[in-house]
């Protein structure tokens, strides 16, 4: 279980961001770039309106070699707040099962399977229209508003 900086982000924050309440806004469009040579990322920036968590970013990474293994987070001061890792192992769960993480401010995570993500399929390719729709899915659950016209494809 990854660690992180512990009381970076409080319960109650916690919860003020993973609902309507947080008024969070993604900016501008989906930027691509290499994260390592064979891994692709996108990210778009996040405004909220809870105090102390006022900006933050919505990432997406992707294998080249694995390209069925969509990660996901919403970052806020540094820390995955929550975060999607689909078709991926993880302990105490079936292998390549699409899993969450939500953020605990001691510095841990708790995960769970969640049933507000698209399937996508096992293989070395991905349908066309799979990135966004997990994505969009993702920034729902988390309550952050998408602007319009923010989607760029991969390698843009």
């Amino acid at each position: 279980m990854p660690k992180y900086d512990a009381g970076a982000v409080s319960t109650s924050a916690i919860e003020t961001l993973l609902s309507d309440l947080g008024h969070a806004k993604a900016l501008g469009q989906l930027t691509w770039s290499r994260l390592r040579p064979q891994t692709r990322q996108a990210v778009i920036d996040v405004r909220t309106e809870v105090m102390d968590c006022e900006t933050g970013m919505l990432r997406m990474y992707v294998a080249d070699a694995r390209p069925d293994r969509i990660h996901v987070q919403y970052l806020i001061n540094r820390v995955p707040v929550r975060r999607l890792d689909t078709n991926e192992t993880h302990r105490g769960f079936p292998p390549d099962m699409t899993h969450k993480h939500t953020y605990v401010p001691n510095g841990a995570e708790s995960a769970y399977i969640p049933d507000d993500i698209p399937a996508v399929p096992l293989g070395p390719t991905v349908a066309p229209g799979t990135y966004r729709a997990v994505f969009e899915a993702f920034a729902s659950e988390c309550f952050i508003e998408l602007p319009e016209g923010y989607w760029t494809e991969p390698g843009r």
